[in-house]
């Protein structure tokens, strides 16, 4: 059995949904610089199955059906519309041309906003298809409200893999699990002191480096050498409660200039750590 894989993203800003059909239409020179994951002897291959065939056609419509439902201005930093990606693995021998319209049905239904624009892509390794969606829904754009946090998408991939994956004998990918922030802050920590010993940079210069890997530094850790540090066990309310403690005598008197509980002494699994 193949997976099936499903992303989606905020497009936004002005502009945007230009941008994106620009990328999935290829009105690009496709050089090694821009597109190095596309064949272009393949893109002939690719396929329209809803929208326009022009990037232009795609932004003008999105435009008129805003103007039409009354949206007369938006927001710099408004969600023009959302993308969805529907991908499969390239060794899938199921239909695909069957599979990517069924997805582009679901979205239909399952958002309840119109698709203003959807394209195969048979021209990379793996055969996807990009949807683009207008999230206008009384009049309002609504895209951030329309795509929702975590628990929402983890309906949206249940409900997408119930209606249409099952139908084509596919399994849902699966997610590793995310390291906690504590690790992470081990593993950036790891790396500043290897650099810190051999790059002559100033902390404030690697701080600077270090920065955007927190989130993930395994890729940096690995191009290092490095092995990345074992996950931290979670403390339970119970094992926090029961967790020995070392006792220290304290004087008593009146030699403190506070009374009560000294905060530097009362802590839980060390100090916090930013998300």
């Amino acid at each position: 059995m193949h997976i099936q894989v499903m992303r989606i993203q905020k497009l936004t800003g002005q502009g945007k949904v230009m941008i994106a059909a620009r990328h999935n239409l290829r009105e690009f020179q496709l050089d090694a610089a821009y597109c190095n994951n596309i064949d272009p002897t393949r893109v002939g291959q690719n396929s329209v199955l809803r929208g326009c065939t022009t990037a232009k056609g795609v932004a003008n419509e999105a435009k008129t059906l805003m103007a039409e439902a009354g949206v007369k201005a938006t927001r710099k930093d408004a969600v023009l519309a959302l993308e969805i990606i529907f991908c499969l693995s390239p060794e899938s021998e199921i239909n695909r041309d069957a599979f990517f319209d069924d997805s582009v049905i679901w979205s239909e239904k399952f958002f309840g906003v119109p698709v203003i624009s959807a394209v195969v892509h048979n021209d990379e390794a793996a055969p996807h298809c990009h949807v683009l969606l207008l999230p206008l829904i009384g009049g309002r754009m609504i895209g951030s409200d329309l795509m929702g946090g975590r628990a929402k998408l983890q309906a949206m991939q249940g409900d997408f893999h119930s209606q249409v994956g099952k139908k084509y004998g596919l399994t849902r990918q699966k997610h590793e699990a995310r390291v906690c922030a504590k690790t992470r802050k081990a593993a950036v920590e790891l790396a500043f002191d290897m650099l810190e010993t051999n790059s002559g940079l100033t902390d404030e210069v690697l701080n600077a480096l270090l920065a955007p890997h927190f989130q993930n530094p395994a890729p940096l850790l690995n191009a290092l050498g490095l092995e990345f540090p074992k996950p931290y066990a979670k403390d339970t309310f119970v094992g926090i409660m029961t967790r020995p403690c070392k006792v220290e005598p304290k004087p008593i008197g009146f030699g403190h200039q506070t009374i009560g509980f000294d905060d530097s002494a009362v802590q839980i699994n060390g100090e916090p750590y930013p998300v």
